[in-house]
């Protein structure tokens, strides 16, 4: 899947994918039932009836630089849900090496984002500025971090702890906090919540904008029902960042990739077929 805004080309990159049963994904008295899932089952496995949720990156190119957005589960994913190991592959197949990486942007410090920023204790793009917030940073980076209760089954804490896999790339590491400019057209946006300084991406070229949302949600009910999912930091911080991004989107008619909707598609928010509300489409 190719996006092009302005000079940038942005590709989606699979490195794998977690299957998850759709109950106990969201929080509520009562969760999300076959009711609210109804107008969202085409994004089920028809087979399992399982949430797929995609794992990868986003390549974006223009002038002189190779940017990832996010660095996938690794080549040594942990433990079911979870697959990965497809990211080289999918670079490899636009003739991009691992060192033509300039930079990469982190929406978050989740083990599934983070995977292949060292292989075999090696920077696996040592050519790349690693560009974090400073409250994630800050939040998962200490040797001492102790995981959360989600956490525990599906992390190797020698492999997957974000002191271990950054610990051969300290030297690349360059933290902002909050919504400001990092590189020219490539801005982080405030939307802290599910992590403590998780990022939105907004790409600005040539008057064309458009918005890498990271994790701000994981399905389209998410988005478009604002469910609460069960696993975010803050969780009314978490709703708040989908309700102004959601309305954002909506109102300047930008288009937007999550990191996990199925396939890594780009979409946009629309007027739903009845003329009130607003629904989801795929570009």
């Amino acid at each position: 899947m190719t996006m092009q805004i302005g000079d940038m080309r942005i590709d989606a990159l699979i490195d794998g994918e977690a299957a998850i049963p759709r109950d106990g994904f969201y929080l509520g008295d009562p969760p999300p039932g076959d009711t609210e899932w109804k107008p969202f089952t085409k994004y089920l496995d028809p087979c399992t009836g399982q949430l797929i949720n995609t794992i990868g990156s986003y390549l974006i190119r223009y002038d002189d630089k190779v940017v990832l957005h996010d660095a996938g589960m690794g080549p040594d994913p942990s433990l079911p849900p979870f697959t990965g190991g497809g990211l080289r592959s999918a670079l490899w197949a636009l003739d991009v090496s691992p060192l033509d990486i300039t930079d990469i942007i982190y929406s978050h410090l989740h083990i599934d984002h983070i995977g292949w920023t060292s292989v075999g204790g090696k920077p696996y793009f040592p050519n790349a500025t690693l560009r974090i917030d400073r409250r994630d940073w800050d939040h998962y980076s200490p040797a001492d971090y102790q995981l959360e209760d989600w956490e525990i089954g599906i992390t190797i804490p020698e492999q997957d702890l974000v002191s271990i896999r950054f610990a051969p790339a300290l030297d690349r590491i360059e933290l902002f906090e909050g919504s400001q400019e990092l590189l020219p057209g490539i801005a982080a946006m405030e939307a802290s919540g599910h992590t403590p300084g998780h990022s939105v991406l907004e790409l600005n070229s040539r008057g064309e904008r458009g918005l890498l949302i990271g994790d701000l949600v994981h399905s389209h009910g998410e988005l478009m029902g604002g469910w609460d999912f069960a696993v975010s930091n803050q969780h009314e911080k978490a709703m708040e960042a989908i309700d102004r991004f959601r309305g954002l989107i909506y109102d300047e008619k930008l288009p937007f990739a999550a990191a996990h909707f199925p396939g890594m598609k780009w979409g946009r928010l629309v007027k739903n077929g009845t003329g009130s509300g607003i629904a989801y489409e795929t570009i």
